[in-house]
């Protein structure tokens, strides 16, 4: 089993109307700080938040009970102007844990309501300390290829479409895909994905996205950190070996 969190911002819309029209720099400082701050609490257990879309985050918690997600959110109330809420959801596949995260917490009420500061979950014995398995995939030779060769809104329009495209095949196998800055891919897997199963990803990504390539280390752990501490060390290894393997740890 593996254990995900949604962070949302309460009330995030209307509460940036009221900052007036000058206040788009406001609203970056503000985001920027808060996925500092929600970063360094969460490492301290273990924990890596993604940024999916800003004002809504996703971490994979197993490990971290019900009182720390509450302290966290604590925290936040104490530093910011605004509050945060968070679901947490388990289930047997990144994906299955990250649906019911997402549909405990609207359990609760609109993004853009008066709940505040809820920790919302469905009664399950908290936390799951099962293994989290996760994919550390880059681009081969990026910079020599991309970055060093090409303007830099081509590469990021690049970039964006790779993104797209790992999402959706990573979602196939009901797995959590998030770019990582640079041209680095995180993946949260199911435990049971196979090998064949990463294999056919980098293919048909590599497909419809030729010339590029991908390589992939695949790590395991207690959390996620320690699995992308062990994916880190797969894909050092690849390097090493000038990418005659394209994935290593399955």
């Amino acid at each position: 089993m593996i254990q995900i969190t949604i962070i949302q911002i309460d009330n995030f819309g209307p509460y940036t109307e009221e900052m007036g029209h000058n206040r788009e720099h406001k609203i970056q400082l503000l985001l920027s700080e808060l996925f500092i701050f929600l970063q360094k609490k969460f490492n301290d257990y273990g924990s890596l938040v993604f940024s999916a879309s800003k004002d809504n985050l996703v971490a994979v918690t197993n490990g971290i009970s019900i009182e720390i997600h509450k302290e966290i959110s604590n925290k936040v109330k104490k530093k910011f102007p605004i509050t945060i809420s968070m679901g947490i959801g388990i289930g047997k596949t990144p994906l299955e844990a990250q649906i019911e995260a997402s549909n405990v917490l609207k359990s609760y009420g609109s993004a853009q309501s008066s709940r505040k500061s809820i920790i919302a979950h469905n009664g399950h014995n908290l936390p799951i300390n099962g293994n989290v398995k996760v994919a550390h995939i880059d681009i081969n030779f990026y910079t020599k290829i991309a970055t060093d060769v090409n303007p830099f809104y081509s590469n990021y329009i690049s970039l964006n479409k790779s993104y797209t495209t790992l999402m959706e095949y990573f979602q196939e196998i009901e797995a959590l895909c998030f770019f990582n800055g640079g041209d680095n891919f995180i993946c949260i897997c199911p435990n049971d994905m196979i090998r064949s199963d990463l294999e056919n990803i980098l293919n048909a990504y590599e497909k419809k996205h030729k010339p590029w390539k991908l390589k992939a280390g695949i790590g395991q752990g207690k959390n996620l950190l320690n699995a992308i501490s062990e994916a880190n060390a797969y894909l050092s290894k690849i390097r090493e070996g000038k990418n005659q393997n394209k994935i290593l740890g399955i």
